[in-house]
């Protein structure tokens, strides 16, 4: 067998065949070895594909087994919460009471934004251990709750930017999110955000704005070179006006 290839039914059949005292139990036995060989796609993998579909491929993906249902909308809401503690291999359970110290600032504020920066590129999805452990056994309820969480995703995700004539967007937009699940497999609070991107001149534009530059530089040129000429001809009549008059003044005293 030294090369051989063998699939997982041929692999029973080969365990078998030479030993005809198992030739009757060699059909269970392909059953149960094609059982054990089975790879079972855990909801964490369906996650992590889902994620790369709609956000791209990231190395920093968290999966935390733990109730968190219990933050409110209007604290998860608020700019000032950190998100990015649950991004990390680690959460720091103080996180589920936390408390705003002042208004909901804007999200424009320097701040805040240095804030969100830090969660680009990272994803992590919260579910309770009572979800976590329905999960491993029930295959139905895994795509059920990945729908649930693929909805979110879509109406989070930012639409295709609105065209904007002569305007075009540079960079590769970078996403992160946490997701939190409830028990029953919903999601109760869910935060997507994006960065990496700026807002600029397309070519025809770049292409137009050079093109406006050269005509400004060539009449400069040509404004500079009458502005010149204009002095040389002043000073040229200046000194033929200065010639008449001495002449002028010559002649009277003859």
């Amino acid at each position: 067998m030294n090369g051989l290839k063998v699939s997982e039914g041929n692999l029973a059949n080969l365990l078998v065949s030479d030993n005809p005292q198992y030739k009757n139990i060699g059909t269970s036995f392909k059953s149960m070895l094609s059982d054990e060989l089975t790879v079972v796609e855990t909801f964490n993998d369906m996650w992590k594909s889902t994620l790369g579909n709609y956000f791209g491929q990231s190395s920093q993906i968290f999966y935390h087994v733990m109730n968190a249902s219990s933050i409110s909308q209007e604290i998860w809401t608020h700019n000032d919460f950190p998100y990015e503690k649950f991004l990390t291999n680690e959460v720091d359970v103080s996180v589920l009471n936390w408390k705003p110290t002042r208004n909901n600032p804007s999200q424009l504020e320097l701040e805040v934004q240095s804030k969100l920066t830090t969660t680009l590129g990272k994803h992590s999805i919260i579910i309770p251990p009572e979800l976590d452990e329905k999960l491993k056994n029930d295959p139905a309820l895994r795509k059920k709750v990945l729908a649930n969480v693929e909805d979110i995703y879509k109406f989070h995700k930012q639409p295709p930017a609105f065209k904007i004539s002569g305007v075009k967007e540079y960079g590769t937009k970078i996403y992160g999110s946490v997701t939190i699940l409830n028990a029953e497999g919903d999601v109760e609070n869910c935060v997507v955000t994006s960065g990496g991107t700026i807002m600029g001149p397309d070519e025809e534009t770049l292409r137009q704005i050079e093109v406006e530059r050269i005509k400004k530089l060539k009449r400069k040129e040509f404004n500079a070179e009458l502005l010149e000429q204009s002095q040389i001809h002043y000073l040229i009549n200046q000194d033929l006006l200065n010639n008449i008059t001495e002449l002028q003044i010559g002649y009277d005293s003859v």
